[in-house]
């Protein structure tokens, strides 16, 4: 009998988890301390996606054997990167785009799904009220939803339109009611149609180790689904497609928006880690186990780096691109 190597043991361990938030919560603390207001949001939002994740995993069964490591690698990447930590609101446009994914999934096979599609594009129009961009991933959710998942017909489509704008009527009406004038909202919306070229100076170097990471190893994740999901039922190949199609808008936006990467990379993350999970879990090779714990290493590495804030030092040519004007200047328009 074959014994289990350590990457193994790791995948269907079910202690992963537990010591994958004992260790966010340590590394959250440790630079952030307990006195920081933003943190405790950014935990608040990051113990809602975290369990998101769970009932994910366990009710859409993303991954064929029992297995954290879909919850456990999104919590990998906060650990390893002290900034995610205190991210304010750039954390809830990624909590309702797993709240529509959530919700389409369930719809997935059943004969009636107009509420769970109602559910899922409220998600999305609750998340685009504080950041306007997300209403790109609209036509891609409309192309999934129809080919993928085949949940989208004609009482579906408009119960999607409804579900998208119900948001914004609510706030509409409570501002006509009310009488406040949402300056932050009006001011964020601005800011979003306010089309320019990239420009990438602003762009922190911890944000371009996250994103280079981030597309490295959903790259090869994808690749390695695409080739092996013949493995997986028909349902969970039809989510997985789902999550794809959504992936390179998500690219763009992040390509598109840099001084929205505060934004932008939680959506990227959120989208990404089924894939890596899906690699780690799967993939089969004598070069596994040592490519496993090498990921950890980097991770580890990434985290002592930021600890130390030794990337300008190691990336002294990104940081000569920074201006005065960084990825967080979005969050301050609230």
């Amino acid at each position: 009998m074959r014994q289990r190597k350590f990457r193994n043991k790791v995948a269907e361990s079910g202690l992963t988890l537990p010591f994958m938030v004992v260790v966010t919560l340590v590394s959250c603390f440790l630079q952030h301390g307990f006195r920081s207001p933003s943190l405790w949001l950014t935990l608040l939002f990051v113990g809602a996606i975290t369990y998101g994740m769970v009932e994910w995993n366990n009710q859409c069964q993303l991954l064929r054997i029992r297995s954290r490591m879909v919850s456990s690698s999104f919590l990998a990447f906060v650990a390893a990167f002290p900034m995610l930590q205190v991210s304010l609101w750039a954390w809830l446009p990624a909590l309702c785009l797993l709240l529509s994914y959530f919700a389409a999934f369930k719809g997935y096979g059943r004969l009636k799904p107009q509420g769970w599609v109602f559910h899922s594009f409220l998600s999305v129009g609750v998340g685009s009220l504080f950041f306007p961009p997300m209403l790109l991933l609209v036509p891609f959710m409309f192309f999934a939803f129809s080919h993928q998942l085949r949940i989208l017909s004609g009482k579906s489509a408009v119960a999607s339109v409804l579900g998208l704008l119900f948001p914004f009527w609510t706030l509409g009406l409570f501002c006509y009611a009310s009488g406040w004038n949402m300056v932050y909202l009006r001011r964020i919306w601005e800011y979003s149609l306010d089309f320019r070229l990239p420009d990438y100076g602003v762009v922190q170097p911890w944000q371009w180790v996250f994103f280079a990471m981030l597309a490295l190893l959903g790259a090869i994740g994808i690749q390695h689904f695409v080739r092996t999901s013949y493995n997986d039922k028909i349902r969970t190949r039809q989510y997985y497609y789902t999550l794809l199609a959504l992936h390179f808008p998500i690219l763009f936006l992040v390509a598109w928006l840099p001084d929205a990467a505060s934004f932008t990379l939680p959506l990227l993350l959120l989208n990404t880690v089924p894939f890596v999970a899906h690699f780690y879990v799967f993939a089969r090779g004598r070069s596994m186990n040592f490519w496993f714990v090498f990921s950890l290493s980097v991770l580890l590495a990434v985290a002592v780096f930021a600890a130390f804030d030794l990337f300008p030092s190691v990336l002294p040519t990104l940081q000569s691109w920074q201006r005065s004007l960084t990825a967080v200047d979005w969050q301050h328009l609230f």
